[in-house]
């Protein structure tokens, strides 16, 4: 045990360990029973020496993923460094989705209407076709600025960012 190891931690350094955790348990690497464990030996840690064996199989390296800066500070290791990517880009929005929902719930009901009283002996006149043009049309003309305009803009921003740094 070296002189790093008897340093006192604080709260946030537990804050830090137990992101790590929450990170191995997204990633597979801990079960939900495993992550309960460690987050308890967390929180009863005094030391960054209490701290290594919580976190040093994580990596699958003799190091850990812990370390303890020259100021002092517990921070975390990296083998490699981060791995960038872009956001994903290629699903639409949830916002166009629910504007379309929007439209189909009127356009419903006016054709439920419609076909109500077609059966009732009503006229074939397809009225709902108004309701569902005049609402449909613009919000067709926004889903392609997205698809066609917006999208491919913000997808070239993420690209110069990630080349960037």
């Amino acid at each position: 045990m070296n002189d790093k190891d008897k340093l006192r931690i604080g709260d946030s350094d537990r804050e830090l360990v137990s992101r790590l955790l929450k990170q191995a348990v997204d990633e597979g690497r801990l079960t939900l029973p495993e992550y309960d464990l460690r987050l308890q030996q967390v929180y009863e840690a005094k030391t960054v020496g209490d701290l290594d064996p919580i976190t040093g199989d994580l990596m699958g390296s003799n190091q850990g993923v812990l370390a303890v800066t020259e100021s002092g500070n517990l921070s975390t290791v990296h083998d490699a460094p981060p791995r960038r990517t872009r956001p994903r880009r290629d699903k639409t929005p949830a916002w166009v989705k629910w504007m379309w929902f929007g439209w189909l719930v009127p356009v419903t009901v006016c054709t439920t209407i419609w076909g109500i009283g077609l059966v009732t002996g009503g006229t074939g006149y397809m009225w709902p076709l108004w309701v569902a043009g005049t609402i449909g049309a613009p919000m067709a003309c926004v889903t392609f600025m997205e698809r066609f305009m917006i999208r491919p803009a913000l997808i070239e921003r993420d690209q110069q960012r990630l080349v960037g740094e």
